[in-house]
């Protein structure tokens, strides 16, 4: 639960069902390009809930895409757009820079549904502009079971949520 205006809310998060489609289309999207990946999905309070890796994919892009999942979902921006807003501001880059695990360029995409982030996904194996691709692909794979199923795959919650 969260507070907003001093009302307690309970925050939707991404389930693990869409979370599973959205790295899969992620990947298999880096195959179809010809760019082997990794695909990380973390919930709205950036915990991993579903990741995948394909073959001949770079090993360190396993850490790289949780570390992109993880940081777009923790500031709710693009990855790449957080860069472009602190870039020309040394002491808030080198904060950011400083933070374990803080990935600064592209490939990390907020996963909204209900204008609320309900997670986010990280893609790494390719050039910036590739991994951005496959995270929109896999994004756009996801779109359509939110819609049509908010309640059951926007709002996962389990015993350790509480």
């Amino acid at each position: 639960m969260t507070a907003h205006n001093g009302i307690m809310t309970t925050r939707r998060n991404i389930d693990f069902r869409a979370a599973h489609v959205c790295v899969e289309a992620a990947v298999t999207h880096g195959l179809r390009i010809g760019v082997p990946v990794a695909a990380a999905v973390v919930d709205g309070s950036a915990r991993l809930t579903a990741f995948l890796r394909s073959g001949g994919a770079f090993v360190r892009s396993t850490d790289i895409a949780v570390n992109k999942a993880e940081t777009a979902a923790g500031f709710r921006l693009e990855t790449g757009a957080l860069y472009g807003m602190v870039k020309d501001n040394a002491a808030v880059l080198e904060g950011l820079r400083s933070l374990p695990g803080a990935a600064l360029f592209g490939g990390g995409v907020p996963i909204t549904f209900a204008n609320e982030v309900i997670g986010a996904i990280g893609v790494s194996g390719g050039s910036e502009d590739q991994d951005i691709e496959c995270a929109r692909v896999g994004i756009v794979a996801i779109e359509a079971l939110l819609a049509g199923k908010s309640q059951d795959l926007g709002n996962e919650r389990g015993p350790a949520d509480e």
